[in-house]
């Protein structure tokens, strides 16, 4: 949307440009009198209006254009832009881990988060939401593992490569914000694709350190699996 839906945006403008001219042409009125609203042209203080539906009929022969435009209603616009969105969050996470078996539950995640203006609120938190599960398997589950002899994979299928599920998983609490739109599109929104993503893996794992540290674990390497956990505390005791 930074960059295509303000393409959209300018060539929406140019369309309704030229179809300002056209239906000037038509209506025979000052083409700074006509204005658009609701999907018609119309002149302002009078009941003449035509509808873009019918301007890019007409718009198709020739003869119904002012001299200087192409045949039919449509805008090519370039957005060309080297500037960059800026968006912002904060994501906690609540985890309890059995130090007998390493397990780790993942009880509460929370997150907030700033995308500038929202065009599809539901949306865009459902996209954050796959995001985060997506880092949360990162984080706990999801491991490529090949035979330390031959290179060949072991994890090649979903019989053996871990992804999460329903059951691994809390329901989320989060909140977007549309209070801070950015300066560097004419749409004031921010990315959000990679949010969730980049977000939960280390809230996840800060939150598993953060529980391991009294057992004295000061250091876990992707996935927080049971057996890395226990492995992990096993060899801080042993110290």
């Amino acid at each position: 949307m930074h960059l295509g839906g303000t393409a959209l945006v300018i060539a929406v403008e140019a369309l309704i440009e030229k179809g300002k001219r056209i239906a000037a042409h038509l209506l025979q009125a000052p083409i700074d009198r006509l204005e658009f609203a609701g999907g018609v042209i119309g002149l302002r203080g009078s009941d003449r209006s035509m509808s873009l539906v019918e301007i890019a009929a007409l718009a198709r022969d020739p003869a119904n254009l002012p001299e200087g435009l192409s045949p039919g209603l449509e805008a090519l616009e370039n957005n060309i832009s080297d500037l960059y969105t800026f968006p912002n969050g904060c994501h906690v996470a609540e985890v309890e881990v059995d130090p007998d078996t390493g397990n780790v539950r993942l009880d509460r995640y929370l997150l907030v988060d700033d995308f500038g203006s929202l065009i599809n609120p539901m949306l865009t938190l459902g996209q954050v939401h796959g995001g985060v599960v997506q880092g949360i398997g990162q984080a706990l589950l999801e491991n490529v593992v090949f035979d330390a002899e031959s290179g060949q994979l072991l994890s090649g299928s979903m019989m053996d490569y871990a992804l999460p599920r329903a059951s691994d998983l809390p329901s989320f609490g989060g909140y977007l914000s549309d209070k801070a739109p950015t300066r560097a599109n004419r749409l004031g929104v921010k990315g959000s694709g990679q949010a969730g993503c980049m977000a939960s893996p280390q809230t996840v794992m800060n939150a598993v350190l953060d529980a391991l540290v009294p057992l004295g674990v000061t250091q876990l390497d992707m996935p927080a699996t049971p057996l890395a956990v226990w492995q992990a505390i096993q060899s801080a005791r042993a110290f």
